[in-house]
């Protein structure tokens, strides 16, 4: 009897990710006592940029699609709102660097502190390396930015749980992987305007930093080059056929220049860690391109792969695995989010 009275139920969580062109929805089940995570309904949506009615419809179009049975998600946001910094401070204890922030927070953050919402993590307290020094990250969100995600998501029906930043629901999509990815590894999040790079050290957070390139400015190359429409670009990029070779060259300039950017993000990493970035994790709405990581591996030198989170859940049976080999990379935030509890 006790048993039954006790009994766990199996717990349902969300992650709702809002990006610049496009609602993407996942329902992740967890059984009691269990590791494993089911994924037992996804949706995608896109939107016109900037339009917030339409970004609610949207919002409202995938929770009911997906059959989402709970009103309480976790989103993130991203873009200029949001300051990421790793820091190195003296060894201190909590309450010594929460003041420390308090009357300092300026000299890290370019937002006064009435602005933002912030928080800290120690990620490195020196106890291994017996230094007097401890890495911290510190993330700053203005809170008018959270205050709007806010007011969407309540507008759609919805209660914020968790608001987290991209770029850490992206590493945590790595969460249910062993260590197998030890050392450091890159995950490129190429969205429709910005790449989230985010550099893991052993599977935690080293450093993240936004590269104002992105899909679009791949589109917009094709256009130019082959004087079609972004519509029938965006085709091109995924199907190109025999036009593969020209498709590239049209590219190869934007991604030359996105690869530079990684370049100095990687060095400055390598020569903190003493270590060089040994895999790229690829994701997001570009990973679709066909062949992009390939080109980048010729670029960059460095093993690509694309970063399909999905390939690590269990899968409802009602679902489509090969619709989820598909779209399974544009899912990565959504389904980083709804692993945080």
């Amino acid at each position: 009897m006790l048993k039954k009275i006790f009994k766990q139920k199996p717990k349902l969580s969300v992650g709702l990710d809002i990006g610049n062109s496009s609602v993407k929805v996942v329902q992740l089940l967890t059984p009691p006592h269990a590791k494993t995570r089911e994924l037992v309904s996804f949706d995608i949506k896109s939107f016109k940029a900037q339009d917030r009615q339409d970004i609610i419809s949207s919002i409202k179009a995938v929770i009911e699609n997906a059959k989402i049975s709970t009103k309480v998600i976790n989103t993130s946001v991203s873009g200029q709102a949001v300051i990421v910094r790793y820091i190195q401070m003296p060894k201190m204890s909590r309450e010594d660097l929460e003041k420390a922030f308090k009357l300092g927070i300026g000299k890290y953050i370019p937002f006064n502190l009435d602005e933002v919402n912030y928080d800290f993590k120690v990620l490195d307290d020196g106890q291994k390396t017996d230094k007097k020094s401890m890495r911290i990250l510190l993330v700053a969100a203005k809170k008018e930015a959270i205050k709007e995600r806010i007011s969407i998501l309540q507008e759609a029906g919805l209660i914020p749980n968790i608001i987290d930043v991209d770029s850490f629901a992206i590493a945590n999509s790595f969460e249910l992987i062993s260590q197998q990815n030890t050392g450091a590894i890159a995950v490129l999040d190429i969205g429709a305007d910005i790449t989230s790079t985010t550099i893991l050290h052993n599977n935690n957070p080293y450093f993240s930093r936004d590269v104002p390139i992105g899909g679009n400015h791949l589109t917009k190359a094709v256009v130019d080059e082959f004087e079609v429409s972004q519509e029938e670009a965006d085709e091109l990029k995924r199907n190109p056929q025999d036009r593969y070779g020209d498709l590239i060259g049209a590219v190869k300039p934007v991604l030359d220049t996105l690869c530079s950017e990684l370049h100095l993000s990687f060095n400055y990493c390598e020569s903190q860690l003493g270590e060089e970035v040994n895999k790229i994790f690829l994701t997001g709405g570009t990973a679709k391109f066909k062949g992009i990581d390939k080109v980048l591996n010729s670029i960059l030198g460095v093993d690509v792969e694309i970063w399909d989170p999905t390939r690590i859940l269990e899968i409802d049976p009602s679902l489509s695995r090969e619709q989820l080999q598909d779209v399974g990379p544009l899912l990565t935030v959504a389904v980083g989010l709804a692993l945080r509890e």
